[in-house]
């Protein structure tokens, strides 16, 4: 048997390589992501080995004040993205056709509600914190 010849220029076959349509700007969210998540974690850490010993009530307390809710916040949303972006590329890799649309829509919608219960649960807890001077 003779092999069939491409007639496609190079460039014509390099676009249908890949997964995803946005393959480097995908790319490069997942590296700045993990850039910004290095600092993060290491706050993170640092902040549950100091906290290790304390009560609910003192944990709570340190978690109700901004300076320390702010940085849980964008910890917790950029995990969640982080996240959704690795999953994405195993998704990417592994589904074909319409499971694939789905799968990618389930992680992110799954993505998506992991970061708001952990935004809402940051913001219950500065509400209760935060003193109230109407009275």
């Amino acid at each position: 048997m003779k092999a069939r010849s491409d007639m496609r220029t190079p460039l014509a076959r390099a676009r249908g390589l890949g997964g995803l349509p946005e393959g480097a700007e995908h790319w490069t969210a997942e590296r700045v992501s993990a850039l910004l998540l290095g600092p993060l974690s290491l706050w993170a850490i640092a902040q549950i080995l100091r906290l290790a010993e304390r009560d609910r009530e003192e944990i709570l307390q340190w978690a109700g004040k901004l300076h320390n809710a702010a940085p849980l916040g964008v910890l917790i949303g950029l995990t969640a993205r982080h996240m959704q972006l690795g999953l994405e590329v195993v998704a990417t890799d592994y589904a074909r056709g319409w499971r694939r649309v789905w799968l990618r829509l389930a992680i992110r919608f799954g993505c998506l509600m992991l970061a708001a219960y952990g935004g809402v649960s940051i913001m219950k807890i500065l509400q209760t914190r935060t003193p109230d001077t109407t009275r």
